[in-house]
């Protein structure tokens, strides 16, 4: 990973950061708090690449799985069509849930 690829995740969400600071231990990937930018960032999980392009929820997991230890296997089957399109649409309902209950519980 070039050291200008970040993957932005929102540090002051309980859940959010439970989850990345086990995938910190496990990689050498540059996560970046995005508790601070704006609500686009807080929504989903965001990986910026060297080029400016950008991965969003699901794609920015398969990526950082793709570049953790243990977590490879994972990658692989999400990125499998029907599984992908099933995990998509789950994770927009699941990030819509805990976007919300941040905004309304922890930035307030």
């Amino acid at each position: 990973m070039s050291s200008s690829e970040k993957v932005l995740f929102n540090e002051k969400c309980s859940i959010c950061n439970y989850e990345i600071k086990h995938y910190q231990k496990r990689s050498e990937l540059n996560f970046v708090d995005c508790s601070h930018m704006e609500d686009k960032y807080l929504k989903k999980l965001h990986v910026i690449l060297s080029d400016g392009s950008e991965l969003v929820g699901v794609d920015a997991f398969i990526y950082v799985w793709r570049r953790t230890n243990g977590y490879s296997w994972l990658a692989s089957v999400v990125s499998q069509p029907v599984i992908n399109q099933v995990a998509k649409f789950g994770y927009y309902i699941l990030a819509f849930i805990i976007f919300w209950r941040f905004k309304i519980f922890v930035k307030s």
